[in-house]
């Protein structure tokens, strides 16, 4: 549904570039989260915002960063 949001797939392929790993975010990974956050083994984590993102946050509005990644390649 993402997809449909103008410039969506350009922001997801430019996330790429930027993100610390070099590679996008997977369903799989977000779900391996939510099946973590559900079991026993988080049971002392209460009221906290976690963020799945593979590090797109920390950089990603980094105008330099921005700049680089949006040249050719």
């Amino acid at each position: 549904a993402s997809a449909g949001i103008p410039g969506y797939v350009d922001a997801y392929l430019f996330a790429e570039r930027v993100i610390p790993r070099k590679r996008a975010l997977a369903t799989a990974e977000v779900a391996s989260t939510a099946a973590f956050l559900l079991s026993p083994r988080s049971s002392g984590i209460t009221a906290q915002s976690i963020v799945v993102d593979a590090g797109m946050s920390i950089n990603y509005f980094d105008r330099e960063l921005v700049a680089d990644a949006m040249r050719p390649a």
